[in-house]
């Protein structure tokens, strides 16, 4: 009878731990504006990108990522910066920035791996250091 619930128990966290098949997720359409918003921490140094180069590297980056994107079991992600995409004032899309990850909503909640590397080059994009900013210590 041990080793049965053993193997259930142990085929139980497998199962919970195994990585969930990869997403691949429609590109993030044109927009002219992209507002940012925070859910903690100081103010931001940027609240909205409008300038059309700016705007056009943050949708490249953002469309460039790795089709890697997956539903946590945990569930949704909390992004600390939020950029949301708009186009002719209407909402086109939205990407954001956690501690060590990027996260999309749409169908789903939808997120991925985020390196320093690219936190810090979202941050040369947006013109602040998002690095720094996304880990300071709340106040």
């Amino acid at each position: 009878m041990k080793k049965i619930l053993l193997t259930v128990c142990t085929a139980l966290l497998v199962s919970c731990s195994v990585y969930v098949r990869a997403e691949t997720l429609k590109p993030q359409v044109e927009a002219d504006q992209v507002k940012l918003k925070k859910t903690y921490g100081s103010a931001l140094p940027v609240e909205a990108i409008e300038e059309k180069a700016k705007v056009l590297r943050l949708i490249a980056f953002v469309n460039s990522l790795p089709q890697k994107w997956h539903v946590p079991w945990s569930g949704p992600p909390v992004g600390k910066v939020y950029f949301e995409f708009y186009r002719d004032g209407r909402a086109v899309g939205n990407f954001y920035a956690g501690p060590d990850f990027f996260g999309r909503d749409g169908s789903d909640f939808w997120s991925q791996k985020a390196s320093k590397k690219q936190m810090e080059t979202l941050g040369e994009i947006v013109g602040f250091d998002l690095w720094v900013y996304i880990h300071e210590k709340r106040s």
